[in-house]
């Protein structure tokens, strides 16, 4: 663990790159905390779930996620993530909400709300890991430290059914299907879409395994703090 870093990493990236794993990593190298900015958007998507509101009704779905009490915590050693104080940090994984958190995270009014919920939590933080879609270009533009992690298709596959236990060829296709449907969703959306900032160092983790992941990310918090000094 290293003390030294105060600041904010900013890392995003594509669904199945490894993003979370690695960013809580990081964060308990740098002593840091950690923010989940995707889990705080599925979370979002089960307040529209049990609401029984079609995804794809922008109105519908800004209702629901305003009458909702989003909570994520931001300590990288545990997960709290709750809507209306029911712990629902398993079922944001499961493909119900997966299939929807898309359409719903796509809405304007719903990534305002939830932004400012995030720079709020970040604000409290001196050191801080934040991974998502869009922290380095829209949530934290000014972010100490700026990675976009991605990853072939077919070797992100390879990671999410390891996850769910599937083994299968026709699994693993259809899995980067999906991964690649998701990618085109959300780098196409108008507001916010999946894309590196222009100051983002790109590491591409097809070849590497998460610590060696973690390793490049935290060298590189670490030489901004050399920078600075």
């Amino acid at each position: 663990m290293s003390g030294d870093f105060t600041g904010q990493v900013a890392l995003d990236g594509p669904s199945g790159t490894g993003k979370s794993s690695v960013a809580r990593a990081v964060a308990a190298r740098l002593g840091a905390a950690y923010l989940d900015t995707g889990a705080m958007y599925r979370a979002a998507t089960v307040a529209v779930l049990d609401a029984g509101v079609d995804p794809e009704d922008a109105e519908a779905v800004a209702a629901a996620v305003a009458a909702a009490r989003i909570e994520v915590g931001t300590a990288a050693g545990t997960e709290l993530v709750q809507v209306d104080d029911v712990d629902v940090a398993v079922r944001i994984r499961g493909p119900e909400v997966t299939r929807a958190v898309s359409a719903v995270s796509a809405v304007p009014s719903v990534r305002r709300r939830l932004v400012d919920q995030q720079r709020a939590l970040v604000a409290a933080a001196d050191a801080v890991v934040v991974e998502g879609r869009d922290i380095g270009t829209v949530v934290l533009p000014g972010a100490t430290l700026k990675v976009y992690l991605t990853a072939a298709p077919e070797a992100r596959a390879q990671r999410r059914a390891a996850q769910l236990g599937l083994s299968t060829p026709d699994e693993i296709a259809e899995l980067a299907a999906d991964l690649r449907r998701r990618d085109e969703y959300d780098s196409s959306r108008a507001d916010s879409p999946l894309r590196p900032a222009e100051d983002a160092v790109v590491v591409d983790s097809t070849h590497l395994d998460r610590e060696g992941v973690v390793d490049r990310v935290v060298e590189l918090a670490l030489s901004t703090v050399g920078a600075a000094s």
